[in-house]
């Protein structure tokens, strides 16, 4: 029983989904760059909420690692600066 309510919502969702397509494609251009802009919002605002919602724990071995993959990055890139700035003075 629970699988065929399961299969009436998707299709009430993607019955939904169709309305509001058909909907947005009746919007002038500049409306329809608006909704686009409010979803995108709501994508963003979704990752946050994701990312409030992870522990202490698993947000200090995320920053661990960036943390480490951010100096990688910095002395690859300070190693050629040096050479860069001799190249700038010669010119």
């Amino acid at each position: 029983m629970p699988e065929t309510k399961m299969k009436m919502s998707v299709t009430h969702i993607n019955n939904i989904q169709d309305q509001i397509l058909q909907s947005i494609k009746t919007l002038s251009p500049e409306k329809q760059q608006q909704v686009l802009e409010f979803v995108q919002s709501l994508q963003r605002d979704s990752l946050f909420q994701k990312w409030d919602n992870i522990t202490d724990t698993e947000a200090q071995t995320l920053q661990n690692e960036f943390s480490e993959e951010d100096i990688n990055l910095s002395e690859s890139v300070m190693s050629d600066y040096l050479s860069h700035l001799e190249q700038e003075d010669n010119r």
